[in-house]
């Protein structure tokens, strides 16, 4: 097989593969100062017709906390928890294809890296059970220019938590 054949393969196996498994985005932020701004999150799960009714789609953000318990390693995972909420809604309970620009997140709950901050495991252990609730998932990290819906959510998240 020549490399351009290898490559066609390649990609045409990951678009088959993603028409099977649902792909959901998840970023997280602190600002203005991190620790102790305001914790957002914000999530994209993409147009698919295993999501149902939903299948346009999902966007969503939410304010976390603020104070000295707000830190972006926390907005983060409890994005990356919110995008599960948000697929497991749906009533969709296949493989999912989690993404996030965090590489800590990702690292953590794919069991490559420890997690040793105290405030971190119980939000690690609840992700990695909001993972059971499906068929599989896998978590892949991205570049944040690949994750801008998800971004952008967070960032609303903060406009709105800032005015409110």
């Amino acid at each position: 097989m020549h490399l351009r054949q290898g490559l066609a393969h390649v990609d045409w196996c990951s678009r088959l593969r993603s028409m099977n498994e649902i792909t959901a985005y998840f970023d997280g932020l602190c600002e203005p100062r991190n620790p102790g701004g305001y914790a957002c999150g914000g999530w994209h799960v993409e147009p698919s017709p295993l999501l149902g009714p939903s299948a346009a789609g999902i966007t969503g953000h939410r304010f976390y906390t603020s104070g000295r318990q707000a830190t972006n390693n926390v907005a983060e995972y409890r994005a990356a928890l919110d995008a599960l909420q948000a697929v497991y809604e749906t009533g969709y309970r296949g493989p999912v294809l989690l993404r996030g620009d965090s590489q800590l997140v990702i690292r953590q709950v794919t069991g490559e890296w420890g997690c040793k901050a105290q405030n971190l495991k119980p939000l690690l252990e609840q992700l990695k059970v909001a993972m059971t609730l499906f068929e599989q998932v896998r978590a892949e990290w991205v570049p944040r220019d690949l994750n801008a819906i998800a971004d952008a959510e967070s960032r609303r998240a903060y406009q709105e938590a800032r005015s409110g």
